[in-house]
């Protein structure tokens, strides 16, 4: 599994990787059952501690979008029931702010942002489709 990380953005490492795998489950990259890589496989691939492999791989866990299962690995669950408005609207907004913090430094403009996510999101469709 090819995860990029960038050291400079100040958001941890180990948020880096469960965001990638985040994303890898919504646009149905990896789907229910599949299996992970090993921690030691990942931070070696990563060139980072495993210990912030694992970690990720808890944070995952313990939002539901993994399994880890003591000697056969991690594994992708089944979809978890959708949440409620009000959660779900937390959840974007927290995405929303750090999206914009992160444009905000590389020096995007509000209308790139926007563009972007719209291309985003026409793309995440046509696959669901």
């Amino acid at each position: 599994m090819r995860i990029f990380l960038d050291h400079n953005s100040g958001e941890p490492i180990y948020r880096q990787i469960v965001e990638a795998i985040k994303l890898r489950i919504a646009r149905g990259d990896l789907a229910e059952g599949d299996k992970l890589p090993s921690i030691r496989e990942l931070a070696s691939q990563l060139k980072i501690n495993t210990r912030t492999v694992v970690k990720a791989y808890e944070t995952l866990n313990s939002t539901g979008l993994v399994v880890m299962q003591h000697g056969r690995g991690v594994f992708v669950t089944a979809p978890q029931l959708v949440l409620s408005k009000r959660d779900r609207r937390k959840v974007l907004l927290d995405h929303a702010q750090r999206l914009l913090a992160e444009a905000k430094r590389v020096g995007a403009t509000p209308e790139e942002v926007v563009e972007i996510v719209q291309a985003v999101a026409e793309q995440m469709m046509e696959k669901q489709t």
